[in-house]
């Protein structure tokens, strides 16, 4: 299986979470016209599935690209959340490429971004991107935050780099907020944005609530949070609108860093599930509430992007 140059070959993606993976083959630079998703808890099982569908591709093959949770180290990736570990030379060799990349799944989102169709990005306010400036993008997952930078290339692609601003410091904007991260720092010690805007640390935050009104509880799953939200319940509504405030501030927090008047874009299946739940009007406010940069920030655009295969378009443009 050797790597082809052949303007009709196509590669190999996949996106693998230590259970299961997502794959498909794609010409360079589009999304997989199909996806498959299949268990995969080992290398061997990955490597199984990826020559499995390159024999029966019709189409040559230039490549595979691989991204998995955790930071790729001297080409090896050891999964954040699952024993799961992978390495890019021994794919390679396996699957006979001379090419293949293995990056940090989050980042493989990002570099999604320049290749999004609009009808999937939701704007939440700002104008337009502005040409050749950085961007930022931000993923909030069930158990982190992920975080990455684009910029422009200079020539006629763009270079994501991963960042680990999740676990930077979470700060109050008002009292209560002082007061919710005051329950959760008597819990955790410090407190970073990955403690609340991650599936596990909402339900955290709800707890903080509760104990502040004097019934402590914590929900059982993210799922029973929204519902008792969606009754009215007033612990698990504040929980959302805290939420909302804490990504609106954490995304204009990324746009100020790293000059990203390209765009903040928030890729988030996570916080896609919470819906109507996330108060978009707060999410701005807060997004540009930074004081004297409060115009800067005005026209920078902030989107959140509906695109279940976002990883897997990621990957297909480490070969444009």
């Amino acid at each position: 299986m050797i790597a082809s140059k052949d303007p009709a070959a196509h590669v190999l993606v996949a996106d693998v979470d230590g259970a299961q993976a997502r794959i498909g083959l794609a010409e360079p630079g589009r999304a997989p016209a199909a996806v498959s998703v299949v268990d995969c808890a080992t290398q061997d099982d990955l490597i199984d599935v990826l020559a499995s569908m390159a024999a029966r591709s019709p189409w040559p093959i230039m490549g595979a690209a691989v991204a998995a949770p955790g930071p790729n180290l001297d080409g090896v990736i050891k999964l954040t959340h699952a024993d799961m570990r992978l390495e890019s030379d021994v794919i390679a060799e396996r699957l006979g490429l001379h090419r293949l990349h293995l990056v940090n799944d989050f980042t493989a989102r990002a570099l999604a971004v320049p290749l999004l169709e609009q009808e999937v990005l939701e704007p939440i306010g700002g104008g337009a991107p502005y040409r050749d400036a950085p961007a930022g993008a931000i993923g909030p997952s069930e158990t982190g935050v992920g975080m990455s930078i684009l910029y422009p290339d200079g020539f006629v692609g763009w270079t994501a780099a991963a960042a680990e601003g999740g676990h930077a410091d979470l700060a109050a904007a008002n009292d209560r907020e002082a007061e919710v991260i005051g329950v959760l720092r008597r819990m955790h010690g410090h407190i970073s944005a990955e403690h609340v805007l991650s599936g596990d640390g909402l339900l955290d935050v709800a707890l903080a609530v509760s104990t502040l009104s004097g019934t402590p509880g914590r929900p059982t799953d993210l799922q029973a949070l929204r519902e008792a939200a969606e009754r009215g319940d007033a612990v698990a509504r504040e929980t959302f609108a805290l939420a909302s405030g804490w990504l609106g501030a954490v995304c204009g927090n990324l746009a100020l860093t790293v000059g990203a008047r390209g765009g903040v874009y928030v890729i988030s299946g996570t916080v896609l599930s919470w819906g109507d739940l996330l108060d978009r009007a707060i999410v701005r406010h807060r997004f540009e509430a930074k004081g004297r940069m409060t115009d800067y920030l005005r026209d920078i655009p902030l989107y959140l992007a509906n695109d279940p295969n976002c990883g897997l378009l990621g990957l297909t443009a480490l070969f444009n």
